[in-house]
């Protein structure tokens, strides 16, 4: 009887050990999947997942390809390109809309018609930043689509930062906060993170200046080009 049992419970190990192991399997290949899936949005252009599993059982049965791997980098490249020039001209569609609907808010300044807009959120009560200060700023940063690109309290080098950027910080206080909107000339252009994406900041003056070779190493390392 005690051999039996023995027998038994180990039958019913193995089991569950397969059925564990079947599992796990089943887990791993999801989650590749899912890194799959999410490598091929970041391509940024449309690809037919049905196919991609296609071609994954292609490829364990040994099959051929419908392309080669130089001649799939390629295309994917074309196809960015094109993907990129459809997306950048609606966002600077989008971009221009938002600013001229903007304007017509009685809060907001415009520094630059239809380009470079501002609303002050928090009034000002130190020293002014003009254009040959390197001030410290609390800064949030923002795409009309909501994505962040950035938030940090960092040294702005006035005479490296983008435009849109420099222009809004000049005349600002110590203390001000303010809501800036850059249309994309003034800003990040067709760069393939932005594709003429609206800028937004949200900035507070911390220190109207400081130099940068008196700040600490640290500090130092966390100023910013925008």
């Amino acid at each position: 009887m005690k051999i039996y049992s023995i027998v038994f419970l180990f039958f019913l190990t193995s089991v569950f050990a397969e059925k564990k192991e079947e599992i796990e399997i089943k887990k791993l290949s999801e989650s590749l999947g899912y890194i799959i899936a999410n490598n091929i949005e970041e391509l940024g252009i449309e690809i037919d997942i049905d196919n991609v599993i296609k071609g994954i059982k292609k490829a364990n049965k040994k099959k051929p390809s419908p392309m080669n791997e130089e001649e799939c980098l390629e295309k994917i490249k074309q196809l960015q390109i094109s993907y990129n020039e459809i997306i950048s001209s609606k966002n600077l569609k989008k971009a221009e809309e938002f600013l001229n609907q903007n304007a017509k808010d009685a809060s907001i300044i415009e520094i630059e018609k239809s380009k470079l807009q501002y609303k002050i959120l928090k009034k000002g009560d130190g020293r002014i930043v003009n254009d040959y200060n390197n001030p410290i700023v609390k800064i949030e940063g923002k795409y009309l689509n909501g994505k962040l690109f950035t938030s940090s309290e960092e040294l702005i080098i006035l005479s490296e930062t983008i435009p849109g950027l420099k222009k809004a910080l000049i005349g600002m206080k110590e203390n001000e906060k303010r809501s800036v909107f850059i249309h994309p000339d003034l800003a990040f252009g067709k760069d393939n993170q932005s594709l003429n994406n609206l800028v937004i900041f949200n900035v507070e003056v911390i220190k109207a200046d400081s130099q940068p070779q008196v700040l600490s190493k640290e500090t130092a390392d966390e100023s910013h080009t925008f």
